[in-house]
């Protein structure tokens, strides 16, 4: 993303990183989020599908407490959210 390093306070992804076809590119997406969050910035994304993969990359980027729980059956799809913090400097 043509963003520099910690540019946003949240970020939020909605039912759209399961559409990136390969886990090589979701990965990248998602380090890519973890890059231009801001120390103490918030993440949630809602989707369908690649969860538990979503958060192993999430913490493997430095945020330590993502998360994943299940949100809704909405059109009979499982839908679950990933939510995690940027921890600031120490």
């Amino acid at each position: 993303m043509p963003f520099p390093d910690q540019q946003f306070d949240c970020i939020l992804s909605s039912w759209a990183l399961h559409n990136i076809p390969d886990k090589r590119g979701r990965a990248a997406a998602l380090r890519e989020i973890a890059r231009v969050l801001k120390p103490g910035g918030r993440l949630l994304i809602v989707d369908i599908l690649h969860s538990s993969e979503y958060v192993k990359v999430l913490r493997d980027s430095g945020l330590a407490d993502a998360r994943r729980r299940l949100v809704s059956l909405l059109f009979i799809i499982p839908s679950f959210r990933i939510d995690a913090t940027k921890r600031g400097p120490l």
